[in-house]
């Protein structure tokens, strides 16, 4: 069950990172020039965000 369990995780993981980061770089486009200044902490959320989907490897992998 353990097993099965990782699984799940792995894929779910995978799957709301790379959810979080196209809905932040909408965001930040929705924005305009305004998403980039930091004043607005899109474009700092955004940068945190673009590394955690290919942190432990490629997503598209983990998904399958």
């Amino acid at each position: 069950m353990l097993e099965l369990m990782h699984h799940f995780s792995s894929g779910f993981k995978s799957y709301m990172t790379d959810y979080a980061y196209v809905a932040m770089d909408e965001m930040r486009q929705a924005c305009g020039g305004a998403g980039f200044t930091m004043a607005s902490q899109v474009s700092l959320n955004w940068s945190d965000a673009a590394p955690l989907v290919t942190f432990e490897g490629v997503n598209t992998v983990m998904m399958q």
